[in-house]
């Protein structure tokens, strides 16, 4: 039985209803409906009664809850008392297929730590500072303001990135130094709102204006990936500040002129322990010194 499945239950079950779990889990309700659907299907029995007014747990799902919160309660004494025994220390470290900022920080850590195993934990966008806060995993990233509103993790800046037009290389714009959203707003262009300040959203907006059309708003934001993958086949543009962007070698990557700019932290549980306080540091040293015209330095 998949434990992250379970702690989704007991979190919507107390938050009463989907959308205010989502608040606090980072996921979207579709992933969320896919969790619990997958859980009932394993045991074997519904779990919840969804109604227009919202979902509460059946008579098995009283009972499962019940029991839930017991065996989520021992799987943490477990693991805690398996490493007092062993008294070896290790750190898990968020994965994500288009977060980057803590490739170079783990590469860094274990040369400096080579003691202190790295554990990736897998998890879809955003849910980073969900399992952070359910201490699922050690140290995630995540961009200002996210992570910092809901849920009380602590967080340490890092370094400031700029924002970006990804195209394929032979695009009718891919011989400019620099573009500004006038430029783009002749293309299909791409963006998420959900990464974007409310500032930057209604710049962007308001420079689409004669052809709204061509601004595509995506809600998906666990398929950046994809998305940045299927501009290589098009003239379709990709506006990001996401640095996995530059991974991808098909694409070419141009400054967009505007003061837009995301910052980009690291985030724990608060106060860190002695192992997290030791990542931080060297996050904190990899960002320093870091040379790289995709970013700004922290001032």
């Amino acid at each position: 039985m998949n434990s992250e499945h379970v702690r989704l239950y007991i979190r919507i079950v107390d938050a009463g209803s989907f959308t205010k779990a989502q608040e606090d889990s980072f996921l979207s309700k579709q992933a969320m409906y896919k969790q619990i659907n997958k859980l009932e299907e394993e045991i074997g029995c519904t779990l919840l009664e969804r109604t227009k007014q919202g979902i509460k747990p059946t008579k098995a799902g009283n009972y499962f809850y019940q029991q839930a919160k017991k065996i989520i309660k021992l799987e943490e004494n477990t693991i805690r008392e398996c490493r007092n025994f062993n008294q070896s220390e290790m750190i898990r470290t968020g994965n994500v297929e288009h977060q980057v900022i803590l490739d170079p920080v783990n590469t860094a850590f274990a040369l400096a730590y080579p003691e202190i195993p790295i554990h990736k934990i897998v998890h879809p966008n955003h849910s980073g500072e969900y399992r952070v806060h359910e201490n699922i995993m050690d140290v995630g990233e995540t961009f200002h303001p996210l992570g910092l509103q809901h849920l009380k993790n602590g967080y340490t800046p890092l370094i400031i990135a700029k924002f970006h037009i990804a195209m394929k290389q032979d695009h009718p714009l891919s011989k400019k130094q620099i573009l500004s959203l006038s430029d783009i707003s002749a293309y299909k262009t791409i963006i998420f709102p959900i990464m974007l300040e409310k500032e930057q959203l209604k710049e962007i907006e308001e420079a689409f204006q004669k052809k709204p059309s061509n601004l595509v708003k995506r809600k998906d934001v666990d398929n950046q990936v994809d998305v940045a993958f299927s501009c290589i086949q098009s003239n379709q543009l990709f506006l990001t500040a996401n640095p996995f962007i530059r991974k991808i070698h098909e694409l070419k990557c141009i400054p967009l002129e505007t003061k837009f700019q995301r910052e980009y932290g690291i985030i724990y549980k608060d106060p860190p322990s002695e192992t997290v306080q030791k990542y931080i540091n060297t996050a904190i040293q990899v960002y320093q010194n870091i040379n790289d015209s995709f970013f700004t330095k922290l001032p």
